[in-house]
């Protein structure tokens, strides 16, 4: 009777095709899961910058006057913007939208003048009496509306352009756009 087992040659050969096939699904496994984060980051990225553009233009669009000197070319470009909330009815509340680190942030301010027990608001021009001057108090506490921001630029006259660089580890995304106010 002939023995049935496998020589040491066809082991090797079975093992180095086992070995082949495992390096093969281990490397397209990987490869799926990479390409997977890497457009999971892209959405999150761009779900985040359309969120910030959408958030600043609808409030611009509504203003009834950009406070402060505000730039007319892309050179002279602020990382921050305040203007006048035209959602409501009081006057003398202002947006406020500004970059710091990686974040955009959105807080409502207002003016008094700085001997005014009362805190009365004032507009954002108002030239105080003599010896005060012209004091900013929080009415709405500053909150994170967007990350990843690497670069903020705010500037225009009759538009307001913006231009957004958002950065999340190695994905970049650019947005720009110009927004035109009803109201300014």
């Amino acid at each position: 009777m002939k023995n049935k087992a496998f020589t040491l040659t066809e082991l090797l050969i079975t093992i180095t095709i086992l070995i082949i096939i495992t390096g093969a699904v281990y490397l397209s496994y990987n490869l799926s899961q990479k390409a997977y984060r890497e457009s999971e980051k892209a959405a999150e990225i761009s779900q985040n910058g359309r969120v910030i553009i959408e958030r600043i233009t609808r409030e611009i669009r509504q203003t009834k006057e950009i406070a402060g000197d505000f730039p007319e070319e892309r050179e002279s470009a602020l990382s921050e913007i305040t203007f006048e909330d035209g959602h409501i009815s009081e006057p003398y509340h202002y947006i406020h939208y500004f970059k710091t680190n990686n974040t955009i942030k959105r807080e409502v301010i207002g003016y008094y003048f700085s001997e005014d027990s009362e805190k009365n608001l004032q507009p954002w021009n108002a030239i105080p009496p003599s010896g005060q001057t012209l004091e900013t108090k929080i009415l709405e506490e500053a909150k994170i509306i967007g990350e990843w921001v690497d670069n903020l630029e705010l500037w225009g006259s009759k538009e307001v352009n913006i231009a957004l660089t958002l950065k999340k580890q190695d994905k970049i995304l650019n947005l720009e756009t110009k927004v035109f106010g009803r109201n300014f």
